[in-house]
This record gives C-alpha cells, structure tokens and sequence, in this order.
C-alpha cells in the first residue's frame, strides 16, 4: 500500500500536536508528531519524511533555529512554520532560511490544505495521475458512504461487492472498475460523475 506523503509535525503543544497529525491522517498523509523539539533531527535521521510542520516557539531550542539545522541536513525537506507569536521579522528570518511557508495560529484548515498541496506539487510530491484518481475516488466513496451512515458490510449487501474489495477501493490500494463505480453510484444515489467529476474522461482499469 502507498502510505502516501509523510509528514512530521514538531510542536511541543501536546493537544495542538494531536490535533495536527490526527487532520493529516484524516487527509490521508502519513503523519507522526512530536513534542521534544531536540528529537527532531534524530527522528528524521532515521526515517524519510518528506514535509515538516514546525512550531517556531518551543522550549530547549527555537524553531528558527532547528529549521537552520533541518535545512542544513536535509535540503529536500519542505518545512511549513506555525506560530502563535507570528511577526514580521521571523516571517522574513524563516523565509530567508528556505522555510516553504508561514502559517499563523490559529489558522483555517483550509489554508494548511492549501499550503500542503502546494509544497506537494513544488517539491513534486503528487502522485501520478492514475494513482492520484485512485485516491481520489477512495476519498469520495468514504465521505459518501459515512455521511449516510452506511457501513462498508451495508453497501457491500447492496452492491453484491465484498466488504475487503470496498476497503481496498476506499485506501486507494486498487482502482475501480467502471461497471463497480456504476453499482456503487447506483446504491447510494449519485450519479457516477461524482467519483470522476474531476478527472472526467478518465477510464479506470478494472484491476480485479
């Protein structure tokens, strides 16, 4: 299974940590937190990550600081900067320091979406088109089938489809079968452009 972007979070606010990676899993990112600035080389040392949320105001060292040490280490990782104290001089201090953008808290979802899409595509983290429509149409079957509170065992009775096909759909491990996403739509009363609306002359391989 692709697991996808990974992103790690360094904020020594605990709630504030949890809030963030529990968001990233939820838009489908690998997403580990930690709230010991001084482990943060150490973790990244030894696993791969590719984008970094770093709060600026921490104890033992500040974020300016440790993004100098990230940047100096690891020059292919995008750092976004958080912060409650947000000011124009370690807005300018950051930037000059290769940060990818500043965020200030609190902060709409949407514009950590937004600046998370875009280091994806200028660090060309974004999956290939077929394994992006593979995600997308995942995503699109999970929100549909959870706002109408029907469990993957209830549509899998309806569809005639198995319960571990549907999983696999939704995690985006497999591409969907025209003929499937005509059953899916069908059973939950939309029409089949709502999974292919964005990529609509799209043919999706049956891979099953």
């Amino acid at each position: 299974m692709d697991k996808g972007v990974k992103v790690l979070v360094v904020d020594d606010d605990v709630d504030y940590n949890l809030y963030l990676t529990k968001f990233l899993s939820e838009e489908g990112y690998t997403a580990k937190g930690i709230t010991m600035p001084s482990e943060a080389i150490n973790v990244l040392e030894q696993d791969r990550f590719n984008i970094v949320i770093l709060d600026l105001k921490m104890p033992q060292i500040s974020g300016t600081e440790l993004l100098k040490e990230i940047k100096s280490r690891f020059q292919n990782i995008c750092v976004i900067i958080l912060t409650g104290y947000p000011s124009f001089k370690t807005a300018v201090e950051t930037m000059k320091l290769d940060a990818f953008d500043y965020l200030k808290k609190p902060f709409d979802l949407n514009d950590l979406r937004k600046a998370l899409h875009n280091a994806q595509k200028t660090y060309c983290l974004i999956k290939n088109s077929k394994d992006k429509l593979k995600s997308d149409v995942g995503k699109k079957l999970k929100f549909l089938r959870k706002s109408k509170k029907i469990t993957q065992k209830q549509l899998a009775n309806r569809t005639g489809l198995s319960p571990s096909l549907l999983s696999q759909i939704e995690n985006g491990q497999i591409a969907a079968s025209l003929n499937t996403l005509d059953k899916l739509s069908a059973s939950l009363n939309v029409k089949l452009s709502y999974f292919l609306e964005e990529n609509p002359t799209e043919i999706i391989a049956d891979t099953y």
